[in-house]
C-alpha cells in the first residue's frame, strides 16, 4: 500500500470514527442513566444480565405508571453498542446466525 492510499485509509477510519462518536452522543442526550434510576435495583439487574447473556432470552418488565420500566430500558439502550441485523428481520436477526433467524426471512 503507498503512502498516498494509506492516508486515505486512516482519513476514512477517522472520519467513521468521527461519526460513531457522533452517534453514540446523540443518543446518550435523548436517554436518562440507567444508573441514575433510585431504586428498581432488581430490575437494572436483570437488564444488565440479560444485555451480557442472550440466553436468558429477554426481560419482560411490568409495573404501575411512573415506575421508571421505559427510562430504564432506554437507559441500557443507550449503553448498548449498536448492532449489525437483517433488513425486514423483525426480531433483528443476527446476519451471522442464520438458525436463529425467524420464519420466512431467508426468502426476504
Amino acid at each position: 500500500m503507498d503512502a498516498a492510499a494509506a492516508r486515505a485509509r486512516a482519513a476514512a477510519d477517522l472520519e467513521q470514527e468521527d461519526a460513531n462518536f457522533a452517534f453514540q452522543q446523540a443518543r446518550m442526550k435523548r436517554s436518562y442513566p440507567l444508573a441514575a434510576v433510585v431504586g428498581q435495583d432488581l430490575i437494572k439487574e436483570a437488564l444488565l444480565l440479560g444485555a451480557v447473556d442472550n440466553n436468558i432470552g429477554g426481560i419482560n418488565i411490568s409495573g404501575r405508571r411512573g415506575t421508571a420500566k421505559s427510562v430504564m430500558a432506554r437507559g441500557l439502550h443507550s449503553l448498548l453498542p449498536p448492532i449489525e441485523v437483517i433488513k425486514g428481520s423483525i426480531c433483528n436477526a443476527d446476519p451471522n446466525n442464520p438458525k436463529e433467524w425467524e420464519d420466512g426471512l431467508l426468502e426476504k
